[in-house]
């Protein structure tokens, strides 16, 4: 097969502009760049949003992001002096001390999906970590004879049963609090019903009827042993709405002509609760810091500005809120009030909302966000603003992981940012984080990838669409436990930690991608000898190459250190270079075999020309400078979209083609990555064939026929076989006699989360 080769592009400036000659070098530091000179830690003054200061990103680079470096980023905000005496200081919420600064946020576990033994074992496990201040999501719906078909209503939990979650929490010496909103409620359904989210459809008697339900709430959560309860007066709750004058067009008391009118309802709330159960009850409240559209962007004339917010707070203060919670305040995507990080998810499309826009940071949400950090640290800026202008606790969310940057989460708490961090994601992955914290053991922190499969996520057979909520889970990519425990019919054996070892065994794993890394990880963990092989000279299979095609921001490259460091650790005997057939296996002769080969690639079958090439995913590395300017994608897989991305970022004219259903494009992906990443791809030029197929390529144009029968040809110098992975099983069949099973891609090719799962599952059951 011959190639046109682009003009003007070599090899090492392809390597260059793509960060992957960057990506080697993940490991000493930073992730998704060069390795650069130590930087002093920001202070408070360098935590600036971007703008003219900035430094320009892709400097060197030949190509022009899609975005057209719309918002550039600095990678270089991750060193670590050993220092985090700031986050490990003390602090006080009400009459209750903490000694360190994190604080886990009142985000949905869905532990409870494995019952309610589960879900206690969940917050005891954080509890033990480390973790001392917990908030329990909202896991009681307070509005009856309302039912909620997300939450149990609050007469259902008996308190005997709650009083099990509290107490376990309180046993390991940590406090807890839990958090009410309305969202998802009958309630909330049946007055926007009336004409929308707006305050002025709830009637005078449906205000006093949620102040006595508030009232009602805070007797029995404070009779179960929580220590203090956050109201989410945030997003699409109808506490913000009376807040907004984009959402409360009332004429009476409760209007929006004044601030006191706007609090009056929480101030209500806050009075009666504290006359019924008393001053030492804190009450936190959880409120955007700023409100922006992100659907219609720049149409924000009615939302509140970060000064209308601090008017606002210092009028809670003043009703007797202990605590304020400041989050992202965008108005239609509710996953960005807290997941702020996403618009920052897909390659060369930065800012980039779920409606096919694109924030300037430095002008939208009036240019207030630390955006230039990957998300990283995104509400400090603002969170200050409001502690400056209180004198109660401040805390916010987005990112605020002292493992991944730990200077500057030290420095932003040195120079008062916030008062607390709230995180959720890191301490899922790993429960002992805050301990490990402590200890110094820092680099033994499992990192949080960011992929976002936690919250709301699809799970493989289920139809994908990025309308709505189509998800069915509530994942983890790296930690199986999440959503599997206590649920024997999704094939999880054992309970949170692995089971000793059954006697001794000799475990042979075979491909140290991410389901054999797991594999021999857990296997090791329960007392067995493991021998890991693989037929590169590094361990984590793909993890680089995805790294590279994804950027930075999923954390891959820390993920797959953080795997081979923990396998030393573990005592797993690693051994690279090495080709392993089943001759071999027999010859060592183990108890147990684990292949993890990785999955094999299908081809099109077509022979391209001297202008148009053909190339398989795997090959775009080897063989960048084949890559014309019109590029088709066959496949409708995350690696097709991701690849997507990478090359329009370049500049690129891509197109994809696929079998399926255009809902199935990016099958694999989370479903909010997935949900911010096409409607950037689709505004900015991609186009997609669905249903179709590719029927030739060759002299610059590609042919392609639909499910109707219709032909359609369109220049195309560059073909790349992106198609699902098959199975790689066969040497299975070899290895008669030898206790043998394959796991991940090599058995089912799906996504790094399955792959992980199958690892960790098999291990646990040898």
């Amino acid at each position: 097969m011959t190639s046109s080769r682009t003009p003007g592009i070599s090899r090492r400036n392809f390597l260059l502009g793509s960060g992957l000659a960057a990506a080697a070098a993940a490991g000493a530091g930073l992730v998704g760049c060069a390795p650069q000179a130590p930087a002093a830690a920001p202070g408070a003054d360098d935590l600036a949003a971007t703008g003219e200061g900035a430094a320009t990103a892709g400097e060197g680079n030949v190509y022009v992001s899609i975005a057209e470096q719309l918002n550039p980023q600095d990678y270089d905000y991750r060193q670590n002096s050993g220092d985090l005496s700031q986050v490990l200081s003390p602090w006080k919420l009400g009459n209750m001390e903490f000694s360190n600064r994190i604080v886990k946020s009142a985000a949905g576990s869905n532990y409870e999906n494995g019952g309610w033994d589960a879900f206690v074992e969940y917050y005891r496990r954080l509890a033990a970590g480390g973790t001392e201040m917990i908030w329990v999501e909202n896991f009681a719906h307070i509005f009856l004879p309302y039912k909620n078909a997300i939450n149990a209503n609050i007469d259902e939990f008996t308190d005997e049963q709650v009083r099990q979650l509290t107490d376990a929490i309180h046993a390991e010496g940590a406090k807890c609090g839990t958090q009410t909103d309305i969202m998802g409620s009958a309630f909330y359904k049946e007055v926007s019903a009336r004409g929308g989210h707006d305050a002025q459809y709830f009637t005078l008697e449906e205000i006093d009827y949620m102040v006595d339900s508030y009232v009602a709430a805070a007797k029995k959560f404070k009779a179960w042993g929580f220590d203090a309860w956050e109201l989410n007066c945030a997003g699409n709750n109808q506490t913000q709405w009376f807040f907004s004058k984009s959402r409360n067009h009332r004429d009476d008391e409760y209007g929006s002509q004044t601030f006191e009118n706007r609090v009056r309802f929480i101030s209500r709330v806050i009075d009666a609760v504290h006359e019924e159960v008393g001053e030492d009850f804190p009450i936190q409240v959880l409120m955007d810091a700023i409100n922006e559209s992100d659907q219609l962007i720049g149409e924000n004339a009615e939302f509140n500005t970060v000064e209308d917010n601090i008017e606002i707070a210092k009028l809670l203060e003043k009703a007797g809120v202990a605590s304020l919670h400041m989050r992202l305040g965008p108005q239609e995507q509710h996953a960005t009030q807290f997941l702020g990080d996403l618009y920052f998810d897909t390659r060369g499309g930065i800012g980039s909302t779920s409606f096919g826009g694109q924030f300037d940071f430095t002008r939208h949400f009036q240019g207030k966000l630390v955006a230039n950090h990957d998300g990283c640290g995104l509400m400090l800026n603002l969170s200050k603003m409001f502690k400056d202008a209180v004198s109660i606790p401040v805390g916010t969310v987005t990112y605020l992981d002292p493992a991944h940057a730990p200077d500057f989460m030290n420095q932003a708490i040195a120079d008062g940012m916030c008062d607390f961090m709230m995180m959720n994601r890191p301490l899922t992955v790993d429960p002992q984080h805050v301990n490990k914290l402590k200890e110094g053991k820092i680099d033994e922190i499992r990192p949080c990838t960011r992929c976002c499969h936690c919250w709301n996520d699809t799970v493989k057979g289920d139809p994908y669409s990025t309308e709505g909520f189509g998800g069915s889970c509530y994942c983890c990519r790296l930690d199986p436990i999440r959503d599997n425990v206590g649920q024997e019919e999704k094939g999880m054996p054992g309970w949170f930690d692995p089971p000793a070892g059954e006697g001794s065994k000799n475990v042979m794993v075979v491909g140290a991608g991410p389901a054999g890394m797991e594999a021999a990880r857990i296997a090791a963990e329960r007392g067995y000898t493991v021998t890991l092989y693989d037929k590169k000279s590094s361990t984590g299979g793909m993890l680089s190459f995805a790294a590279a095609i994804k950027g930075p921001h999923q954390n891959l490259e820390d993920y797959s250190v953080w795997s081979r460091a923990d396998l030393e650790r573990k005592g797993v005997n690693i051994v690279t270079d090495t080709e392993v057939d089943a001759a071999f296996i027999k010859e060592q002769a183990p108890d147990v075999a684990i292949l993890a080969l990785g999955g094999a690639r299908d081809s099109l079958g077509l022979e391209g020309d001297g202008e148009t090439n053909v190339i398989s995913i795997d090959d775009i590395v080897n063989a960048a400078d084949t890559i014309g300017q019109n590029v088709t994608i066959v496949g409708g897989n995350m690696q097709a979209t991701d690849v997507a991305a990478y090359l329009m970022e370049q500049g690129k004219n891509v197109t994809i083609v696929t079998p399926e259903n255009a809902n199935m494009l990016a099958k694999g992906q989370s479903i909010w990555c997935k949900r911010f990443a096409l409607p950037i791809l689709y505004a900015h030029g991609m186009k997609v064939w669905q249903e179709s197929e590719l029927v030739s390529a060759a002299g610059g144009v590609a042919t392609v026929k639909t499910a109707t029968g219709t032909e359609t040809p369109y220049a195309c110098d560059t073909v790349i076989e992106a198609m699902d992975m098959l199975p790689n099983k066969a040497m299975l069949d070899e290895l008669s006699g030898i206790e043998a099973y394959a796991v991940g891609d090599c058995d089912d090719p799906y996504n790094i989360e399955y792959a992980i799962r199958a690892g960790n599952f098999c291990a646990r059951a040898i």
